[in-house]
């Protein structure tokens, strides 16, 4: 699926190719994630023994010693039923509210069970590198690469929305299960746990999409006048700060995106991220079924991107990207009072949720 509300446009209209200064802001940001990701490989680590992907790793009793194909088909097929014994939001489940598994205490997280198909084959060869967990939404705004092993690591808290695929990390733990017999064949060395091993390769990765949702919540911060967030844990070794840079990349951007009149597709391709290419990209969700129980968390998750949007058009919403709007608000009321949401959200955060999409409503007429 291209995005929730299919923001798309047949012609590339609008987009600024290049901005002075963010080939090195990029390439300096990639530098960073690619230290911070061998470190915590090269150095293993552990999260607590609780951790809710400890616990869905070990609530999966597919056998292992299955060839790949069929482990891959096997646990595929009871992934949303595991998902909802777990209280996940799924196609099939509305789920519930998290505190903190992954940003720590204080911050509600919904956490989007998915089964988005995936070659296996290609997932095992190249099982290190797999983001089975990524982030859909998140509310810091600093560059400092924390991984989020569910401690506070800066000075924002808020909503967050992580999708899972089940499947993909099952299929992970497996390839590392064997690399791990591999490695300790004939020697007298012990596996490392599943602990280690969702501290090392799952939490890491997680940083792929964790970075580029920070480079979009910078660029609406300061779009809004809103203070950008510091880093509150500091790595134990030195990563440069590319933060002034940044910030004189999307000065130039918002600049830009404020002179001149682009539809909404123009706007996201013209902010360029670290991992995806653009903005436009970093709206893409993960391929599952809309279903009433899982559209609540879909929709919240790219609230923050609409919001952006439908605030930065220099003209406003208005006939440019008026069947976009149009698509978006038929969302957007059936949403605004919705009881689901209401169920769902304690009254704190479903008020801050109702603002956000009263927000979009209103510019929207």
């Amino acid at each position: 699926m291209h995005s929730l509300f299919n923001i798309a446009s047949p012609v590339n209209r609008g987009r600024i190719e290049s901005y002075a200064d963010w080939l090195y802001v990029k390439s300096g940001l990639k530098r960073n994630l690619t230290t911070v990701i061998n470190f915590y490989r090269n150095n293993p680590m552990a999260v607590q023994s609780n951790h809710f992907l400890v616990r869905l790793l070990q609530s999966i009793t597919i056998p292992q010693s299955q060839n790949l194909e069929r482990y891959y088909d096997n646990v595929d097929a009871i992934s949303l039923n595991l998902s909802m014994v777990l209280k996940m939001t799924s196609s099939i489940y509305s789920g519930r509210l998290f505190d903190g598994v992954f940003y720590g205490q204080g911050n509600d997280e919904i956490l989007l069970a998915h089964s988005e198909g995936f070659d296996p084959f290609e997932a095992h060869d190249n099982w290190e590198n797999l983001c089975p967990v990524t982030v859909l939404r998140h509310p810091l705004s600093d560059l400092g690469l924390n991984i989020p092993n569910g401690r506070i690591s800066g000075s924002e808290t808020g909503l967050a929305v992580i999708a899972i695929n089940i499947t993909m990390l099952a299929v992970q733990y497996r390839a590392f299960r064997l690399n791990e017999m591999r490695l300790t064949e004939g020697s007298n060395d012990s596996q490392k746990s599943v602990m280690q091993f969702i501290h090392m390769y799952v939490l890491p990765n997680m940083l792929f999409t964790h970075l580029d949702h920070a480079i979009f919540n910078r660029i609406q911060n300061l779009e809004i006048g809103a203070p950008l967030g510091e880093s509150s844990r500091l790595h134990s070794f030195f990563l440069p700060d590319y933060a002034s840079r940044m910030n004189d990349v999307h000065d130039t951007i918002l600049g830009n995106l404020q002179k001149y009149s682009y539809d909404f597709t123009g706007i996201l391709r013209s902010i360029p991220m670290v991992i995806t290419d653009t903005a436009d990209t970093l709206m893409e969700l993960p391929d599952m079924a809309l279903t009433r129980q899982c559209l609540w968390g879909l929709v919240i998750s790219r609230l923050p991107e609409l919001t952006f949007l439908f605030r930065i058009s220099k003209d406003g919403p208005g006939t440019m990207n008026r069947s976009e709007v149009n698509r978006i608000m038929r969302s957007m009321l059936a949403y605004k009072n919705s009881a689901l949401m209401q169920t769902m959200l304690p009254l704190d955060v479903y008020m801050e949720i109702n603002d956000e999409i009263k927000e979009i409503v209103t510019r929207a007429y």
